[in-house]
């Protein structure tokens, strides 16, 4: 019942682990029925021990405009046991890692970043579900470390770009973003570790349609 996002081979999606973020918003979904898999995402909505005036309020960023935009990701805490779980007999009977794979990839974390043209303001969205409830968070940040940190799904993990910097739709406000990421289509489903999870979310903000695209 929820929205399955179509891409290429070069476009694929990751499936999501476990862990809790402080979000800005929630919206009602109703747990995946027999799931085993884990249903939650999204890293911290905000990293711990981040220093002062580092992350802006409304404001703060008053006047700045986002003009480039990416996606960030980084593997889950328990991605090789994620890993090793599609290789049990069961799936293999039926060649759910070979599907699974194409379909979602590794299990890797992935959040929506935006920048100033000069580099200096940055936003970072990314969303989750908690027992049963999609989450989201939206923060502007001083600095790309900043933004960085927000998605780590723990202390000295690895990060790369899932998306490469590209120019936005069109330059974006803080509250322009807050808006997208609102109107997200993976607020409208219940969270999925297979067709809507934070990589649906930051894909629809990168390249969706024109209702959510960024």
């Amino acid at each position: 019942n929820g929205a399955t996002l179509t891409l290429s081979s070069s476009q694929v999606l990751e499936p999501m682990g476990a862990s809790l973020p402080t979000s800005v918003a929630s919206a009602p979904s109703a747990p995946l029925p027999g799931s085993s898999a884990p249903s939650s995402s999204a890293g911290h909505g905000l990293p711990a021990g981040l220093p002062p005036g580092v992350k802006l309020e409304d404001f703060e960023v008053e006047g700045v405009l986002f003009v480039e935009k990416a996606v960030l990701a980084c593997p889950l805490p328990g991605k090789a046991w994620i890993e090793l779980g599609r290789w049990n007999p069961i799936s293999l009977l039926f060649l759910v890692p070979a599907w699974s794979y194409h379909v979602s990839g590794p299990a890797d974390h992935w959040w929506f970043v935006a920048r100033s043209a000069n580099h200096m303001y940055y936003y970072a969205s990314q969303f989750c579900s908690d027992n049963g409830k999609n989450h989201i968070s939206g923060h502007a940040f001083l600095g790309m470390w900043a933004a960085v940190s927000t998605g780590l799904q723990y202390p000295e993990a690895s990060w790369w770009y899932a998306r490469e910097w590209a120019p936005c739709s069109e330059a974006r406000s803080k509250a322009d973003l807050d808006r997208l990421i609102h109107v997200n289509p993976s607020l409208q489903y219940p969270y999925s570790w297979v067709d809507n999870n934070c990589q649906h979310f930051a894909v629809h903000l990168y390249e969706g349609d024109r209702s959510c695209i960024s």
